[in-house]
């Protein structure tokens, strides 16, 4: 790691230590939701910016572990440390099932995990005796870990952000293991690493399921931060807003979806406060990046340092 990256890790960190005294209650609770909402991305951009996958279901892990435990707290009062993990391993569970859809590619992969997000949405409407509909499972309890509830935004703001962190560390380990290699060389060319000797099936499944216990992560942190879980948390506009967080912010990085994530709901916020059709803002963004910036902004960043250090060297 170069000592360029060590300062930027440490300036990073300790911006996020200090924010809660930054940016009072609405700023923490928005960094909060950040960090939720990139935590998504991220693992959307695992199988888009490594392997080349553009997944439109990842909403259903994220609302099928949100929805168990919230409906475990609030109907079953199971305590939070058998509740929370119980949220992961549904929503990890149905990434192994929506897996098999690594068997497609392209515009087909695109169409059965967008087919298979809509069965989970539509679930959550019709099975209005178990989810609640429209109304969904209300009143979430704050979580108690080991006796010691996380009852103040503050003290969830710092909770998110460890869990957040340990993620991000083990994310980069497995993109820099081998195994995250062997995803960007199937990305790159899927017939050359099978003649390699490579399984791109078996690979990508793997992905899948990572991918998914991440979507997972963070349905279960959404669940206790929003205290209410409803249909559209299974929708594919939040599918749709995953993907475009990761594009946003730029592929294949680790910094890259926490920035798309809030520029969108920072955007979010902003624009709906004054029009209704924010959705619509949403996909002009859309179009304007994958037009103009398919790098996102760490891309751009990247090319404009890249012109500072060229103008430098022949100046």
């Amino acid at each position: 790691m170069t000592q360029r990256r060590k300062i930027l890790i440490v300036v990073l960190l300790a911006a996020a230590l200090t924010w809660p005294f930054i940016g009072g209650q609405y700023g923490t609770s928005l960094m909060t939701q950040i960090f939720i909402f990139g935590m998504l991305a991220l693992s959307a951009d695992l199988l888009l910016g490594h392997a080349g996958l553009f997944s439109l279901c990842h909403a259903a892990f994220f609302s099928v572990a949100a929805y168990t435990t919230a409906i475990l707290q609030v109907r079953y009062q199971v305590p939070t440390a058998l509740a929370a993990p119980a949220g992961i391993l549904m929503g990890t569970s149905l990434g192994l099932l929506f897996g098999l859809s690594v068997r497609t590619r392209g515009v087909y992969f695109i169409l059965v995990t967008l087919a298979m997000g809509y069965v989970i949405w539509g679930i959550g409407y019709r099975w209005a005796s178990f989810t609640g509909g429209d109304s969904g499972v209300t009143n979430v309890p704050a979580p108690s870990i080991g006796g010691f509830t996380l009852s103040t935004m503050l003290e969830y703001y710092y909770f998110v952000l460890a869990v957040l962190l340990l993620v991000m560390f083990v994310y980069h380990r497995l993109i820099r293991s081998p195994f995250g290699l062997a995803l960007r060389g199937i990305k790159s060319g899927e017939a050359r690493m099978r003649s390699l000797g490579f399984s791109p099936p078996r690979h990508l499944y793997t992905a899948f399921i990572v991918s998914s216990f991440m979507a997972s992560l963070a349905g279960v942190l959404y669940a206790y931060f929003n205290k209410f879980v409803n249909p559209v948390s299974a929708s594919l506009h939040v599918s749709f807003e995953a993907v475009l967080m990761a594009l946003v912010g730029g592929t294949a990085t680790i910094l890259g979806p926490f920035i798309g994530a809030g520029i969108i709901l920072g955007l979010r916020n902003w624009v709906s406060s004054f029009f209704e059709l924010h959705l619509a803002v949403m996909g002009l963004v859309f179009i304007i990046v994958v037009t103009w910036a398919p790098d996102g902004v760490i891309g751009l960043l990247k090319r404009f340092i890249d012109r500072r250090k060229a103008g430098a060297d022949h100046g």
